[in-house]
C-alpha cells in the first residue's frame, strides 16, 4: 500500500536504475564502436600511461626498423657490386691467361692489352656506382664505415665497414693497366697479382655477407620486439568485443526493466487514490 505521495521512493528507485543502465550501455557502445577499453586517462590511469609508454617504444622500435632497413640497402649495394668486381677480375684473369702466350702477334697482344684496359675500366666503375642514398663503403669514401641504430634507446649500433676496393688501394692489387699485358712474363706477373686480388676480394665478400646477417638477424628481433610490445598494449587497453556485446545486450533488457518499473511505480498511488472514492 503507498502511504506517502511527496516522495514516491519506488518511482526515484526505479528511474535511478535507468539513469545507470543509460549510462552503462552508453559506455560499453562507446567502447564497442570505438575498440578501445581506455581510451583516456580517466578511464584507467594507471593502464593508460603505461599504455603510452609501450606505445612510444614501438614507435622507438619503427624508427629503428626504418634504420636497419637502410642499413640492409647499403649492404646489399654493396655486396652486389663487390660481387661484380669478382666477376670482371676473373675475366681480367682469362685475358691475362691469354697474353702469356708466347706465340701471340703484336696486334693480338695490344688487342688483349685494350681488353684489360676496359676490364679494368668497368671494375672501378662497379665499385665508384656502389653507392645507396649518397653513402658508398667501397670507394674509400667511408673510412669509418657507417652507423645505424640498433634498439629502441640508441644505445646499441651496428656499422657496416669502410672499404676502399679500387685497385691499387690494398685489396685489389695494384697493376699498370697500361703495360699489364706488354709481353709474356708481364703477362704472368699480372695473372699472379689478379690471383691474390680475387683471394683478398673473397674474404672481403665473406666479412662483408657476416654483416648482412648480423643486421638481418637484429632487425628481425626488433620486428619481434615491436610485435610482442604491439600485442601487449592491445592487451591492456582493447575491448573484448565478445564481452561488450553480451553487456550491451543485459544492459538493454536491465534498461526495458527499469523503464517498466517506473511504469508500475507511477501506477502505485492508484491504490491510494481508491480510498477516497465513494462506495
Amino acid at each position: 500500500m503507498v502511504d506517502r505521495i511527496n516522495n514516491a521512493s519506488g518511482v526515484l528507485g526505479a528511474l535511478r536504475q535507468l539513469q545507470t543502465s543509460g549510462k552503462d550501455l552508453s559506455g560499453a557502445e562507446t567502447r564497442l564502436s570505438s575498440g578501445l577499453r581506455i581510451a583516456r586517462a580517466r578511464d584507467d590511469a594507471a593502464s593508460y600511461h603505461a599504455a603510452e609508454i609501450m606505445r612510444g617504444q614501438g614507435g622507438s622500435l619503427n624508427a629503428v626498423t626504418l634504420s636497419l632497413s637502410r642499413a640492409e640497402s647499403i649492404s646489399d649495394t654493396a655486396i652486389v657490386a663487390a660481387e661484380q668486381a669478382m666477376k670482371q677480375l676473373s675475366a681480367m684473369k682469362a685475358t691475362a691467361a691469354q697474353a702469356m702466350s708466347a706465340g701471340l702477334t703484336d696486334d693480338q697482344r695490344v688487342a688483349l692489352q685494350s681488353q684489360y684496359e676496359n676490364q679494368m675500366a668497368t671494375l672501378q666503375t662497379f665499385i665508384r656506382n656502389a653507392s645507396f642514398d649518397d653513402d658508398n663503403i667501397l670507394d674509400g669514401s667511408k673510412p669509418s664505415g657507417v652507423s645505424f641504430i640498433a634498439d629502441a634507446d640508441a644505445t646499441q649500433s651496428l656499422t657496416l665497414q669502410g672499404r676502399n676496393l679500387l685497385p691499387g688501394a690494398g685489396v685489389i692489387v695494384a697493376v699498370p693497366s697500361t703495360t699489364a699485358l706488354s709481353n709474356t712474363q708481364a703477362a704472368a706477373d699480372t695473372h699472379t697479382l689478379i690471383d691474390q686480388s680475387i683471394a683478398n676480394l673473397g674474404d672481403e665478400l665473406a666479412s662483408m655477407g657476416a654483416e648482412r646477417k648480423r643486421i638481418e638477424a637484429q632487425k628481425g628481433f626488433v620486428a619481434r620486439l615491436a610485435d610482442a610490445l604491439a600485442a601487449g598494449v592491445g592487451r591492456m587497453v582493447d575491448t573484448d568485443l565478445a564481452a561488450e556485446t553480451a553487456l550491451i545486450q543485459a544492459l538493454q533488457v536491465k534498461q526495458e526493466l527499469s523503464a517498466a518499473s517506473i511504469g508500475i511505480a507511477n501506477a502505485a498511488p492508484q491504490a491510494l487514490l481508491q480510498l477516497f472514492r465513494p462506495t
